[in-house]
Order: C-alpha cells, then structure tokens, then sequence
C-alpha cells in the first residue's frame, strides 16, 4: 500500500495504526488528531505527533516519556485533573492544580497538612479525598461549610462548634446529637436553638439556665449575645421557646450586654 492508501485507511479507522510497523509521521499525524491516545501505539513520536495528541486528549500525557516541566505545566494549567497522569509532580504543577480545584488532593501521594489545607480552603468537599484528616484539617473545611460533616467520621465536640458556627443548618447533619450536646452546642451558637428536635426533650428552663450564664458573664460573647437577640425561635407564649428575652437581660444582663441589647432593639 501507498503511504496515500494508508492514510485513507487510518482516517476512517485510525486504531489501524498499532499494524502498521514503521508509519510515517503524517500517518501518526492522521490518528492522533482523531484520538490522542492512540499515541501509546507511536513509538519514538515526533514533538509535532506528540503535541497533537496532546491537544486532542490531554490525558496522552501519560504515553509522553521524560516531559518537560513546560509542557507539564501548560496541561495542568489548562485541566488540574491531568495531575493523575504525572508521576512525582513537582510542587510548581501541585500549586497549579489545588489552585484550581481541591479534589486534586486526590491525585497527590502523603500530601502534607498545608496541602491538605489548601485543598479544603479551595473545595471544602476535597476533605473526602483525604486519609484520616487531622482535626486541623477538619476545621479548616467545616469553617468553608458545615456540609464538609459529611465527610467526617465521629467529628470532635471542636469540630461540631465550628460547623453550628458557620451554620446552625449544620445540627442536620449531626447523627449522634444528644441533649447534653445540644445544650452544649448552644452556648457556642444561639441560632441552632431553633433546629433542637422535640425528641431531645430540652427544656425550657435549661434553655434559660444558659441564657442567663450569657448574659450575666464578665467575658461577653457580643456576636451570641445579638444572635441571642435576633433569634426568632426565642419568642412569646406561642413560640416553641416561650422566653421572653429582654426581661431576663433586664435582670441578670451586665452593663454591657444590656448596651448591647438597646443598641439592637432601637434598630426595630
């Protein structure tokens, strides 16, 4: 066959190209614009093969012996996900990727806590691509968002206060809430007073209790003390949480929080 000949055979059937024992580099040429990775079959490829290949399916990289970092580079830069294919990346193409996306965590060996931190900083959901996070790591994504909850197993009482924190939705995604818990989780945000399920059976005295320990304190938390003021679970007769604020910061409020308390109110 004519070199023409086989060219017309390996457009309409480029995998043509693994019989062909010495093809030329326009018959390289002619597969791999159809399928970059038939370029596994090339041996010895042109840099003119090799690009092409590359630019029709990046994930040829791993068929490309010795890359520059260059070349390496401009791949990552244009997909991070092209990491999986690079052995021992260097840390210049691990910044690019995790800049890109966190799930490139996925793709890297033993990443360090500073990876890992970056990782979940830019994804908070690449915490399910990390073996055994340490508690710092944990924290770092349940403070991007609570739903990072879901990938953790027997989340720390620290943990759970950065993820009620961040949202009070995030009581929803606790699956071994108790009561002591509940209470406990409370102190530290006053808008999940509303997501406390009935079946816990917190009362409404214990609920008070902790109210007045807020207010009455030296060491104010003035961001719980507006939540407290601003939370619409906590109301008259008909509210599920039949407290009425302001008579118990009247009696038991320090100076401060009592500042605090009609500096809100007057924005009513």
């Amino acid at each position: 066959m004519t070199e023409e000949q086989y060219i017309t055979a390996l457009t309409n059937n480029p995998h043509g190209i693994r019989n062909i024992p010495n093809p030329t580099e326009t018959m390289q040429l002619t597969c791999v614009a159809q399928n970059g990775m038939l370029l596994q079959y090339i041996k010895d490829p042109t840099q003119k093969v090799i690009e092409t290949a590359l630019s029709q399916a990046p994930r040829a990289i791993q068929f490309v012996e010795n890359p520059t970092e260059e070349l390496l580079s401009a791949l990552v830069e244009k997909d991070w996900a092209i990491l999986e294919y690079i052995n021992n990346p260097s840390d210049s193409l691990i910044q690019s990727a995790l800049a890109q996306s966190g799930w490139a965590i996925r793709y890297i060996t033993n990443p360090s806590k500073e990876l890992q931190l970056e990782a979940v900083k830019t994804n908070y959901d690449a915490l399910q691509y990390i073996k055994e996070p340490s508690e710092v790591v944990q924290l770092q994504a349940v403070q991007e968002n609570y739903l990072a909850l879901r990938y953790i197993n027997a989340p720390s009482v620290a943990v759970l206060e950065a993820a009620v924190k961040q949202d009070p939705q995030a009581m929803r995604q606790i699956t071994n809430l108790s009561k002591e818990l509940a209470l406990h989780l409370f102190k530290v945000s006053a808008p999940i007073l509303g997501y406390i399920p009935n079946t816990l059976g917190v009362t409404v005295d214990e609920i008070k209790a902790i109210i007045v320990e807020a207010v009455s304190s030296d060491n104010i938390d003035a961001d719980y003390i507006r939540e407290l003021i601003n939370n619409k679970a906590i109301g008259g007769r008909q509210s599920k949480w039949p407290i009425d604020l302001l008579s118990l910061i009247d009696a038991y409020g320090t100076r401060a929080v009592k500042k605090i308390a009609v500096g809100e109110y007057l924005k009513y």
